[in-house]
């Protein structure tokens, strides 16, 4: 088996083999909807694309990818029924639902017969909820392994001079716009920088930026001010989009940290100046972001003392 070795890629694994679980059942049903309407062919296909899915789920958990379904099949049956992990009986079941499949999508003229079609969802069936079980339990292990982001964030200082890849950013700022606000008012507006002038010159607006200049990307959270429902809020609503953003980085093995802006015009005025911003958009707090040179543990700051019940 293939192992993911990073905890983002343990996390990819558990969340892809989750959502191939779900089009597993989804496949399931629509199958059965296609032959209660009479498409016999088309629910014997979807009937293979449930169970195709719920193999794939398992494999997704070690690591193991395929362009080939032929691929995906024999490495399943390597790994989980000739070493009896699961129920050899499968092996049978998945040769069924993928020669009836091939017969319906690419045989000329071949009719699926009712009887074969309820076949084909019956074995199907039975794959995804043998399959069930096992994945539940993969995934509650995998859990138990995984940390989570709010006890493993540190602040991040140091990078490396790799680039941050933009699908990472986008999902940095999908995390942040999914934080909450007052009134749901979403005040916040984000600039992103990859360019080396304009992060110079933001690592020296106030004394604790240094560790912008050597940032390869960076995040300038800010916030505009026309039509907010309760614009004393929005510095508030930017603290909890910054703090998504900085656990999103974590959860994705990026470092980053917050370098303080608002409320201190001067630095505020000085990013808008560099960034252009317009007249209503004001500068929150500006975010370097990489990949660690290193990586520190968090120190456990809980204090018993702190907390009073009343």
């Amino acid at each position: 088996m293939v192992k993911g070795s990073s905890l983002n890629e343990q996390k990819y694994r558990l969340d892809l083999s989750r959502y191939r679980f779900e089009r597993a059942c989804e496949e399931l049903n629509t199958a059965q909807e296609l032959f209660e309407d009479g498409h016999m062919n088309a629910s014997a296909s979807r009937s293979y694309y449930a169970a195709f899915y719920a193999l794939l789920a398992v494999t997704e958990l070690d690591g193991f990818e395929s362009a080939k379904h032929s691929g995906v099949i024999s490495r399943f049956k390597f790994d989980y029924l000739r070493t009896n992990v699961l129920d050899r009986g499968l092996s049978k079941l998945i040769d069924n639902t993928f020669n009836l499949r091939k017969y319906a999508d690419y045989e000329g003229f071949y009719v699926v017969s009712l009887e074969e079609a309820q076949k084909q969802i019956d074995s199907a069936e039975a794959i995804v909820d043998t399959l069930q079980p096992y994945l539940v339990s993969r995934w509650t292990e995998m859990e138990k392994r995984i940390p989570n982001a709010i006890f493993t964030r540190t602040s991040t200082r140091q990078f490396e001079s790799r680039p941050v890849e933009s699908k990472y950013i986008i999902k940095i700022l999908r995390a942040a716009m999914a934080a909450p606000s007052a009134c749901n008012q979403q005040p916040w507006e984000f600039y992103i920088t990859d360019d080396k002038d304009i992060i110079s010159r933001l690592s020296q607006v106030s004394p604790y930026a240094g560790p912008v200049k050597n940032a390869p990307a960076v995040i300038v959270p800010c916030y505009h001010t026309d039509g907010l429902a309760v614009p004393m809020m929005a510095e508030i609503d930017m603290s909890l989009a910054t703090q998504n953003i900085l656990l999103e980085a974590e959860d994705l093995g990026l470092g980053a940290v917050m370098i303080g802006i608002a409320p201190i015009p001067e630095r505020m005025n000085a990013v808008a100046e560099i960034l252009k911003l317009p007249e209503n958009f004001k500068a929150f707090t500006i975010i370097p972001v990489g990949w660690p040179v290193n990586k520190r543990p968090q120190e456990d700051r809980y204090e018993p003392s702190r907390v009073h019940t009343v």
